[in-house]
């Protein structure tokens, strides 16, 4: 009977929080995509539910690739709201999933927006949460596997492989194949950012062949990391196949970030290969979308891709202007000082280059080297 009783218990809670988040929706509509601030009032009595936090933190997901500021806002205030809500309002595991949810959500923007020390101090506060409640082991590894996305970025490649190694048999048992195809394919992307990309495309593609026709977005990324291999291997036929299918597949997903970076790996494909009129509009659409969407760091590297575009078709003075405009960016953005040191020698140099693409070239590697190394120092040319 206790047994019985219990299972009935559940079942009451999973039909409450799904009335709760019936009745959240069109208060979450409201905030999705305001421009309000969020936090200009007391947070009301009716939103003290897990169901509003649990819309609140899914559409904190749905809007990340397109706008990551609004997603770490929405997931902020799901925090928030997660809380406010009093202790003995629902079982612990429930309270529990919802605010470390909110923080999964809240490191993940954070990484999007390349802000890498917030995210890993909110994962670390995931684990926290679900670590109240022991049922959570599925949980834990989404973070976990979140984190070793956020490792590789930063160049932490065995740290991430660990982690990797570790979280492939908890999805196993829990039979979730579409996160175990997502290991295989962060396993290839290691190989790419370890300098191995000869040993990507194999991995991609097994992995393509094994993703669900209708899972659009695990084969846009497929796709674009195919194109980027192919891209570094010198293959650029099989490069823009790969890459034109990834963009048509985000562009049905809506997913207007990813949108964007794929148009910038065929721009820079594009100036890789020296057809400079065809990059330059790219590069320029590009730029502002990353303003707009508030990635000031992704839109100075693309700003710099196509200053070495200005000076290639002899607008040599308007690429020096764009390197002043990226430096002030990057100044009002409290971006690295090490980067901000890195274009501070661009500016200067440029006037007086014998060289100019190649002193874009040095400091443009070296902001991509620099995601990966932070603490990595900056090195003028050495004298011609």
């Amino acid at each position: 009977m206790p047994v019985l009783e219990g299972r009935a218990s559940y079942l009451r809670t999973i039909a409450q929080i799904a009335n709760e988040r019936a009745a959240a929706r069109p208060a979450v509509r409201t905030l999705r995509g305001s421009r309000f601030d969020l936090w200009e009032k007391d947070i009301p009595d009716s939103w003290r539910t897990a169901g509003f936090v649990q819309e609140l933190t899914t559409a904190a997901s749905d809007v990340l690739e397109a706008d990551p500021r609004e997603s770490l806002a929405l997931a902020q205030l799901a925090l928030a709201v997660a809380t406010s809500i009093p202790p003995d309002t629902y079982p612990t595991p429930i309270l529990a999933q919802i605010e470390g949810t909110a923080w999964k959500e809240i490191g993940t923007a954070h990484r999007y927006r390349n802000e890498f020390d917030a995210a890993l101090r909110a994962y670390d506060r995931a684990h926290r949460s679900f670590s109240s409640a022991h049922a959570l082991s599925h949980d834990d590894a989404v973070v976990d596997f979140a984190r070793a996305i956020l490792l590789g970025e930063m160049g932490r490649y065995q740290d991430a492989l660990d982690l990797l190694a570790a979280v492939e048999p908890m999805f196993r048992s829990f039979n979730d194949e579409g996160r175990i195809v997502k290991v295989a394919v962060l396993r290839g992307n290691i190989h790419m950012l370890q300098g191995q990309p000869q040993e990507a495309p194999p991995i991609y593609k097994r992995a393509l062949v094994e993703v669900p026709e209708d899972d659009l977005h695990t084969r846009a990324m497929l796709n674009n990391n195919l194109g980027k291999a192919y891209s570094v291997l010198g293959d650029s036929n099989g490069a823009v196949v790969h890459l034109h299918e990834a963009r048509q597949l985000f562009i049905a997903l809506g997913m207007t970030v990813e949108v964007n970076r794929t148009e910038w790996n065929l721009a820079e494909l594009l100036l890789l290969n020296g057809e400079f009129a065809k990059a330059s509009p790219i590069l320029q659409r590009v730029r502002d979308v990353f303003l707009e969407k508030g990635l000031p760091e992704d839109a100075g590297r693309a700003g710099l891709d196509l200053a070495e575009v200005l000076i290639a078709t002899d607008r040599a003075a308007e690429a020096r202007e764009l390197v002043v405009t990226v430096l002030r960016e990057f100044t009002a953005a409290n971006l690295s000082a090490y980067a901000l040191t890195a274009l501070a020698y661009l500016r200067d140099e440029l006037p007086k280059a014998r060289q100019p693409r190649r002193a874009v070239r040095h400091v443009r590697e070296y902001l991509d080297r620099l995601r990966d190394e932070p603490a990595h120092l900056f090195l003028p040319l050495p004298e011609d």
